[in-house]
């Protein structure tokens, strides 16, 4: 059976991963956001400079 400690390390590294994958989901949202606008302003005929975002590895 796990002990106290055990549990409170799994819950450690379960409170990390969460936060890394807040993270990770918000980065997505940003890009999708901004390749959005990008998209809507090709569509209505705009010049559209470089990205600035790089895309996450």
């Amino acid at each position: 059976m796990a002990t106290l400690q055990d549990l409170e390390q799994r819950i450690d590294r379960m409170e990390k991963l969460t936060e890394d994958l807040i993270k990770k989901v918000a980065r997505a949202n940003v890009e999708n956001f901004y390749l959005s606008q990008r998209v809507t302003a090709l569509e209505q005929g705009y010049e559209y400079p470089s990205p600035v975002l790089k895309t996450s590895s």
